[in-house]
Formats: C-alpha cells, sequence, structure tokens
C-alpha cells in the first residue's frame, strides 16, 4: 500500500491489495495514507468516465463540493458539449488540462509529468492567474472555499492519462518539488494497478 517515511514522503506497494479487496476499498486506504502522509485534508482521484472525467473517489471534500466540481465537461446554454477543434471536449479548469494534456511544462506551476501544483492559490490568481499565464480558464473554486496548497497528478499508464490525483489543503506551503515527483511516481503506480482491474470488473 502507501506508507509514510520520514519528511511526509510516500511510498507505494500497489494498489492490488489483499484478496477480496475491490478496487474502491484499496483506493480508499491509499488516500487516507496519502491525505495522512502529504497533510492534506481533502483528496480525491478523477477516472475518465465517458468523455467526461468525474471524481471517482474522495476524502475530505465535502458533498456541496464533489457535486459542484464533479463534471469537467463545458457545456453551451443549450447543454450542449463544447470541443475543441479537434473533436475532444473542453474540459474545464486545470483539472481538465491535466486529464488531456495541456499542460505547459515551460511554467512553474506545471511539471515535466504534466502535473500542476501551487503552495498559494491566492497569491497565484493574483500574481499569475493560469487565464493569463497558459490560457487556462479557472473556476476558482478551490480558493473560494478556502484551499491553498494544490496538486493535480495525471495517472498515467502508458502513454494514456486515465485521470488524475488531486491533493488540497487549506494551509498554504504543503507541498516541495521532490513531493511532487514522488507523488508522479505514486500515481503511475495507481494507475497500473487500477486499469486492469477496472477492465476485467473487479
Amino acid at each position: 500500500m502507501v506508507q509514510e517515511e520520514r519528511g511526509g514522503r510516500v511510498r507505494g506497494g500497489g494498489v492490488g491489495g489483499g484478496e477480496g479487496k475491490d478496487v474502491q476499498e484499496a483506493l480508499g486506504g491509499v488516500l487516507e495514507a496519502i491525505s495522512e502522509a502529504s497533510g492534506c485534508e481533502s483528496v480525491g482521484i478523477r477516472w475518465k468516465a465517458g468523455e467526461d472525467c468525474p471524481y471517482f473517489l474522495t476524502r475530505g471534500f465535502g458533498r456541496d463540493f464533489v457535486v459542484r466540481e464533479g463534471p469537467l465537461c463545458e457545456r453551451d446554454a443549450a447543454g450542449l458539449l463544447l470541443r475543441h477543434r479537434d473533436g475532444t471536449p473542453q474540459l474545464a479548469c486545470v483539472c481538465g488540462a491535466v486529464v488531456q494534456g495541456r499542460a505547459d511544462p515551460s511554467q512553474p506551476i506545471f511539471t515535466e509529468g504534466g502535473s500542476f501544483w501551487t503552495n498559494g492559490t491566492t497569491e497565484l490568481l493574483r500574481d499569475s492567474p493560469p487565464s493569463a499565464s497558459v490560457g487556462i480558464q479557472t473556476r476558482n473554486y478551490c480558493n473560494e472555499v478556502g484551499y491553498e496548497s494544490v496538486a493535480l497528478i495525471p495517472l498515467r499508464a502508458g502513454d494514456e492519462v486515465h485521470g488524475l490525483l488531486q491533493l488540497n489543503s487549506r494551509a498554504p506551503g504543503r507541498f516541495t518539488a521532490e513531493m511532487i515527483g514522488q507523488y508522479e511516481g505514486l500515481a503511475g503506480e495507481i494507475a497500473g494497478a487500477v486499469v486492469p482491474k477496472l477492465a476485467s470488473g473487479e
């Protein structure tokens, strides 16, 4: 599973869990361990479902947050899906950019691995909002409800991003670049374990 090491580091031992554990049960234990190790009171996993990427499992986010922020597909006034020029759906906010691989690693808020992270959403939105720096329109709801530290880590298996791991904390300064790199490795383990389980219907 996931274990905490000194300095808030985490290491993963796979998501398979013991015999008889389903995906949600196994991931529930992973999220609890990540929350404890990171100090982030709210953690979650988004997983692609059709053309959207809603929350698959969360810990610490209120129901109103999950309901409001869950769907990422952008729609017009008639309720029709908005699409990019290549036909893919427009997914909202920075979550959508991470899921669709539109993160720009030349910007300090993104990593070479396609993750987003910030230790202060208030400062980010004031000084260098993603809408201005990378052309991503943000909902700003994480900041509105008081989250300062936010990390969005792609769940990638092979060349495909299947979803993301989200870590939120109302305390600023939760993350370091080293920690984000560790979570990227852990996210790869999660995706690699979950994809075959979901494919087999477990």
